[in-house]
């Protein structure tokens, strides 16, 4: 799994990407789908139900925890 953190691209389009990317690699039996135009919080729903349903190699943890940090700083600023 890339770096997306330095790709430059927004924390939205990093977190669609890397839900995208896990539901492709992990089929979940509830079928979990996410359209092209999903905001912050459906991606980060999918990668909160990945996180604790699949077993997740260390580096697919650390790219779903940075998301859900850099989250909760923005939640802090508002």
């Amino acid at each position: 799994m890339a770096d997306l953190k330095k790709t430059g691209l927004t924390l939205e389009e990093r977190a669609f990407e890397t839900a995208k990317a896990l539901l492709e690699k992990y089929q979940y039996p509830n079928d979990l789908t996410l359209e092209e135009n999903a905001n912050l919080d459906e991606s980060y729903t999918i990668l909160i139900t990945l996180l604790y349903t699949e077993e997740l190699i260390e580096e697919e943890q650390l790219a779903i925890l940075s998301i859900i940090d850099e989250m909760k700083l923005l939640d802090g600023n508002r």
